[in-house]
């Protein structure tokens, strides 16, 4: 069997191919590891905007239940100062026709009341 003989040429040629199919296989490599972090932070970013959005529907659940859940509480009118009773009864009713919690006892609701009807007939 008949040795082939290389030149230096062809020797340097042929270290020069492999040295660049190395570089090539590098290259790719990078190129895989740059695209394997990009859809690591994509998913991760649509892991947290999930987590978001599940910790915001716990919250409106939470809202809602506590939006239907009434207590006896006082209020202080803020025409006389007197603390009243906002019954859990009152707030129900108050909530389902969509209305504001009164800021005034009954006594001085009626009052303003009175006053506003007698200026309707005064004037």
């Amino acid at each position: 069997m008949e040795e082939k003989k290389y030149t230096m040429a062809e020797l340097l040629a042929e270290e020069d191919e492999r040295l660049k199919r190395e570089a090539e296989k590098r290259e790719q490599e990078k190129l895989l590891e740059i695209e394997r972090k990009k859809e690591e932070k994509i998913l991760l970013a649509k892991q947290k905007e999930e987590e978001k959005e599940r910790k915001h529907q716990e919250w409106l659940a939470e809202k809602e239940r506590r939006a239907n859940t009434f207590e006896d509480r006082n209020i202080e009118c803020k025409k006389c100062g007197k603390e009243f009773l906002f019954s859990a009864g009152e707030q129900k009713f108050y909530k389902e026709r969509g209305f504001f919690a009164p800021s005034m006892c009954k006594d001085c609701r009626a009052s303003v009341k009175t006053i506003n009807n007698f200026r309707k007939f005064e004037g």
